[in-house]
């Protein structure tokens, strides 16, 4: 099979890059360990690939700008 750019040509137009992350790629984006991730995905924008889990760049960058959203309110 040869390659004829079609695959870099998705990856120029897919706001993502093309790639989706691991769990690991989120744990380091994060700054939480692995297990955190796994925890709570239920919270996470998570895709389940039947036992894979992957993650779009765009989607966790959305869930920290909810998150710090919430943070900068005040708690009184």
């Amino acid at each position: 099979m040869s390659n004829d750019g079609k695959a870099s040509d998705f990856a120029s137009r897919n706001p993502s890059g093309g790639n989706l992350l691991t769990t690991d790629e989120v744990a380091v984006i994060l700054r939480v360990p692995k297990s955190w991730v796994y925890a709570h995905l239920s919270d996470l924008p998570a895709i389940r690939l039947g036992r894979y889990v992957r993650f779009k760049r765009s989607d966790i960058d959305e869930f920290l700008a909810k998150r710090g959203l919430a943070n900068d309110s005040p708690c009184w």
